[in-house]
């Protein structure tokens, strides 16, 4: 089912919800998490969202509690220092969702029964993950994920910024040469040092360097990031796959202006990992971006989604027309 979200106003943000500091722990391997709760106020019982981004999310979570819903914000692992994120795997930040899920869910104001996750762009991968594997998955909201492999992924977004710095031709073809190089040390079995110390062996006698931009440094403190378990885990990621195993409600929002994202395959590829996946899954297309924001739009994306998974009486689904952009 392929959605093009209509143009209309935005869900009221006018809630100034009270927010509080959290603690909780990951059982699985005891680190010590918190995040941001909003709870709606004169409310015995609320339903519950797990918000996964980076982005600023604060109107996200004002329009939520507004709404009626208990939301929880968690403070990704590494936030201060970077170190623990690029340690973890997948699985690791998979858990941290489940035990953001087990305290949310064990807050006597929030109905347990009653969840929903929504997650942005590079939090995608790990929630589609945990929610594959959980006995009991909840409904999902994925903005801007991954839907091309991990190696393709990365292959696509270091080309579009040499293109957008003004390469061309040879420096293009090195440059494409130079990524299947990172690759096959990234994902090679060896221990992550012996990783890190092959890509900088790679880098230092490279003739092309990879695009200056905010993912990794561009020094030789470039080589721990690309052979961590993280990037590990992010290059052998395959959207489709997982897509095919999620059973819980599920819809991708992608924007139409994305930065080197080629719409109509992006939503093919997302439609491709439906067919033998969850029955009530769909793509929303919206104007603007995803991947690091929350427009208007997009807000009144997720509190319509989010009432029609949680609330008894649904109210309309988000209007949208089936169509690709013209």
């Amino acid at each position: 089912m392929l959605l093009l979200a209509a143009a209309e106003d935005g869900h009221a943000q006018e809630a100034n919800p009270t927010q509080q500091e959290v603690d909780y722990v990951n059982a699985a391997d005891g680190t010590p998490l918190s995040g941001y709760l909003s709870v709606p106020t004169g409310v015995d019982e609320s339903p519950g969202v797990v918000l996964l981004s980076i982005a600023g999310t604060e109107v996200v979570t004002e329009s939520l509690v507004e709404a009626g819903y208990a939301v929880l914000a968690p403070i990704r692992r590494g936030f201060v220092s970077v170190d623990p994120l690029l340690r973890a795997t997948y699985a690791d930040l998979g858990g941290d969702l489940r035990a953001a899920l087990d305290y949310l869910g064990s807050l006597p104001e929030v109905d347990s029964g009653r969840l929903v996750v929504i997650a942005q762009a590079d939090d995608a991968p790990p929630a589609m993950l945990a929610m594959a594997s959980s006995s009991s998955p909840i409904p999902l909201l994925l903005f801007a994920p991954p839907a091309f492999s991990g190696v393709q992924e990365f292959r696509r977004e270091q080309m579009g910024l040499a293109r957008r710095d003004g390469a061309g031709g040879d420096e293009l073809l090195a440059l494409d040469r130079y990524i299947d190089q990172i690759a096959a040390i990234a994902l090679s079995d060896a221990q992550p040092y012996v990783r890190e110390y092959r890509l900088g062996v790679l880098r230092e006698a490279s003739s092309v360097d990879l695009p200056r931009n905010a993912a990794f440094p561009m020094d030789e403190r470039q080589a721990r990031f690309l052979a961590s378990p993280l990037w590990r885990d992010r290059l052998s990621f395959e959207p489709q796959r997982v897509l095919a195993s999620l059973r819980s409600p599920v819809m991708v929002v992608i924007g139409e202006e994305e930065a080197n994202t080629p719409i109509e395959a992006y939503v093919d590829s997302v439609r491709r990992g439906f067919t033998a996946g969850s029955r009530e899954a769909s793509v929303c297309i919206v104007p603007g971006r995803t991947r690091h924001s929350f427009s208007p739009r997009t807000i009144d994306v997720v509190v319509r989604w989010v009432d029609a998974r949680l609330r008894e009486a649904a109210p309309a689904e988000p209007m949208c027309r089936e169509e690709l952009p013209g």
